[in-house]
């Protein structure tokens, strides 16, 4: 007895040949994404092969433009007209004048006279000359002939004349300094001016009362001799307190003035004077 056998019919399935086709599998390729993927390393040589070729093109372009006008000068050439220049006539150079020989001098006349000196014994004694002879001539340190003349020498002046001694006054300089070389300073420093301040200034009651407290700037002027003048409420906090510092401020003493090149100085000064309650 034959054994029962069933034919069964086999079916073969497509196997992947790519990645591509393995990624996309049971997937729709018409999408446009297999698509690319499919013909991307295809796409890419062409742009490759594309740019190259422009690139090769744009070279050889130039390369022919460079040789048809090399091609062009060589053959066109420079023409160069070359023309006679007119002859110019040379401008005539004057001769330059010569100068003028200097006229000589006249020379005056002159009579020898000098200082009769005392001598114990001489051999050759010469008379001093005559009026007549000094009428006309000019006394000198030897005889001369040359143009008479009535111009004599004046004689020095026996008595020197008196010297004149000008004083020079020093202008007074009255500019309010800011910054100087000696800062001037209250007595004892400013630990002492403070300490003044505390003692002689009184809380105004109108600031008590609106729980005022604050500082107040001044600035004043501290003189050559350290007097205090010119004071101005710099900034304020009213209530009394603006005016009770200023009054403060003008009872201080003298202080120490300062200095700008060794002299005493007006130099400009700004205190903040402290107003506060105790808690």
């Amino acid at each position: 007895m034959k054994p029962y056998t069933q034919d069964v019919q086999a079916t073969a399935l497509p196997i992947p040949s790519t990645l591509d086709d393995i990624v996309f599998e049971n997937r729709n390729k018409a999408y446009g994404a297999y698509e690319l993927r499919t013909h991307y390393t295809t796409n890419i040589n062409r742009a490759l092969m594309i740019g190259v070729s422009c690139f090769l093109l744009m070279l050889l372009t130039n390369f022919l433009f460079a040789r048809q006008k090399d091609e062009n000068l060589d053959k066109d050439g420079v023409v160069i007209n070359v023309q006679k220049l007119p002859d110019e006539e040379l401008p005539i150079i004057e001769k330059p004048k010569e100068p003028e020989p200097p006229k000589p001098v006249e020379q005056l006349k002159t009579i020898k006279f000098l200082i009769p000196e005392v001598v114990e014994e001489t051999n050759n004694e010469m008379p001093p000359p005559t009026p007549e002879e000094l009428e006309n001539a000019v006394i000198s340190n030897k005889t001369q002939d040359g143009i008479e003349t009535n111009e004599i020498a004046a004689e020095p002046p026996t008595e020197a004349p008196t010297a004149v001694t000008k004083v020079l006054e020093i202008e007074e300089d009255n500019t309010a300094f800011i910054t100087v070389e000696v800062q001037p300073s209250f007595m004892g420093g400013n630990s002492e001016m403070y300490k003044f301040l505390g003692k002689n200034l009184k809380y105004p009651s109108a600031a008590q009362r609106a729980n005022i407290q604050g500082k107040v700037f001044l600035s004043f002027i501290v003189e050559k001799d350290g007097s205090i003048t010119d004071i101005e409420t710099m900034k304020g906090i009213g209530f009394g307190c603006d005016e009770e510092a200023m009054r403060v401020v003008k009872l201080m003493p003298k202080w120490i003035a300062g200095k700008q090149n060794g002299r005493n100085v007006r130099v400009k000064f700004t205190i903040p004077v402290f107003f506060r309650l105790d808690n």
